[in-house]
């Protein structure tokens, strides 16, 4: 269970002053274990949780039963994180007692957190038998449903809460975490913009944000992220939320910077690394992603997702085996269906690739590895105007895709579209300016262009790129560039 979940229902359980007093709770004062239950009390109110323990186990060795010591037995157990065994206590002493409605309340919390939630559906409904319209019960009523995925019913279920309670914020909250399920949007909206400004919090102020990005208002998404950083530094989500909108607006910088933060913080968890992972592949840093999807795996080995993403990364490093054979152990997911069909590629079964990257383009449109797969495909069957729209395509998706950058320029260059080829490799240096390979691509394709335009400017910005090269270390148009350097001199003389 997430830790949010927890905090709010120990929130819940604090809503309407729990524990009366001795007076109140007993309901037979006369039974001898009520000295006992006192006493015990008193040591649970100091936080004295193991001496309360200890006298509660001498009341449990009374030959008469007693509802309240199992009541606080239960109780005692939850503080030391033993669910298990309070609902147990929690069942006996519902069994004993079962008009207290403050049992059933307990009861049920305590199988959310054994992930018993049809049990604890029911002990909800029970506790509403008892006393009816409790927003205590229809939060956790609530919850019961919502983690059985019926979310209108969960959500019916937390209005009624907030309605009986209009302070249960808690509710108010959930309510609106099942609009987004629902995708009820504007509703969701209007529910977190009133949390976020009357009871600000990180989760309150966290799924704000989140609501703002799947809206893609990632300026407000990432306002409202870093502001429920601002209230619990170690909200994960929150980190992994702010790096998908630096990941989305190509900001390698600080998307790296969250991520990084996180794992300093020892938030440490699958899903980081996952998410690390799939902003590296945008990037084009497969083998960087290699480590956190590894990573991922030792965390979660069964994992799906993990192993999908983690087979694509093979292929694009060159592991073609690994690829093939998780591909194989996850056929359903989107990943390993690219991998199959960059696999198809790779073995020269150019239809059954197109097809395939046709089929997961429909499915998803945003996805820039599919397009330039696409374009290597028509390449092979010679196509060259969709040869240009996929590399287009591609780069209009991921305007930072430099590999595809580089293929479609040397494509270019096949096709003897010197112009062109020089405009993509224009936009390629301004991703790595020391790169040697573009710049000996932007000279000759300068080269090539200067015989049609034969002017200062030209012939002196191709020799500049020459002569960065060569600073570099591996210049390999020598000849080409004496021939423009003659050029230029010969300008500059007339």
């Amino acid at each position: 269970m997430g830790e949010w979940l927890k905090k709010i229902i120990e929130k819940i359980r604090t809503l309407n002053h729990s524990i009366n007093s001795y007076q109140k709770d007993s309901v037979i004062q006369s039974l001898p274990s009520v000295a006992y239950v006192n006493r015990a009390k008193k040591l649970y109110d100091q936080e004295k949780y193991l001496e309360a323990k200890l006298i509660l186990d001498e009341a449990m060795e009374l030959p008469q039963k007693d509802a309240r010591v199992l009541k606080y037995q239960g109780m005692i157990a939850e503080k030391f994180n033993n669910y298990e065994q309070a609902v147990e206590f929690y069942q006996d002493s519902a069994d004993l007692n079962p008009e207290d409605k403050t049992i059933w309340q307990k009861l049920g919390f305590a199988l959310i957190n054994i992930n018993k939630y049809v049990e604890a559906e029911k002990s909800f409904e029970n506790a509403d038998k008892v006393a009816h319209s409790n927003t205590d019960t229809y939060t956790g009523w609530g919850m019961a449903l919502m983690k059985q995925k019926r979310y209108e019913e969960a959500r019916v279920k937390f209005v009624e809460a907030a309605k009986v309670n209009r302070y249960n914020f808690s509710a108010l909250f959930l309510a609106a975490v099942m609009d987004i399920r629902l995708n009820e949007l504007d509703k969701a909206e209007t529910r977190l913009a009133f949390l976020a400004n009357i009871s600000p919090n990180e989760s309150n102020t966290y799924e704000y944000a989140h609501l703002k990005f799947i809206k893609k208002d990632y300026d407000n998404a990432l306002f409202y992220a870093k502001k429920s950083l601002e209230y619990n530094s170690n909200m994960l989500p929150c980190y992994i939320l702010i790096a998908n909108i630096y990941t989305i607006n190509w900001d390698v910088e600080n998307t790296l910077k969250y991520f990084q933060t996180a794992e300093e913080k020892e938030l440490i968890s699958a899903p980081l690394y996952l998410e690390w992972a799939i902003a590296l592949h945008k990037f084009d840093r497969f083998n960087e992603a290699t480590a956190k999807l590894l990573k991922a795996l030792e965390l979660k080995p069964d994992d799906k997702e993990i192993q999908s993403n983690l087979a694509l990364n093979y292929f694009m490093t060159g592991n073609t085996e690994e690829s093939k054979r998780l591909a194989e152990n996850t056929p359903d997911m989107f990943t390993s269906k690219l991998t199959n069909a960059l696999i198809a590629y790779q073995n020269n079964d150019i239809d059954t690739a197109l097809s395939k990257l046709r089929q997961l383009r429909e499915e998803k449109n945003d996805f820039a590895l599919i397009d330039y797969f696409m374009a290597k495909c028509y390449e092979q069957q010679d196509n060259s105007n969709k040869v240009k729209d996929s590399y287009n395509s591609a780069l209009d998706k991921n305007p930072i895709f430099f590999k595809a950058y580089m293929d479609f320029a040397k494509y270019l260059f096949s096709q003897n579209d010197y112009a062109d080829a020089q405009r993509k490799l224009r936009k390629a240096l301004k991703l790595d300016e020391n790169n040697v390979e573009i710049l000996n691509l932007l000279f000759y394709s300068c080269y090539k262009l200067v015989k049609d335009n034969v002017c200062e400017y030209n012939v002196k910005e191709a020799i500049g790129f020459a002569e960065k090269a060569e600073n570099l270390g591996n210049f390999i148009y020598p000849e080409e560039k004496s021939e423009l350097t003659e050029l230029l001199k010969n300008i500059q003389e007339k």
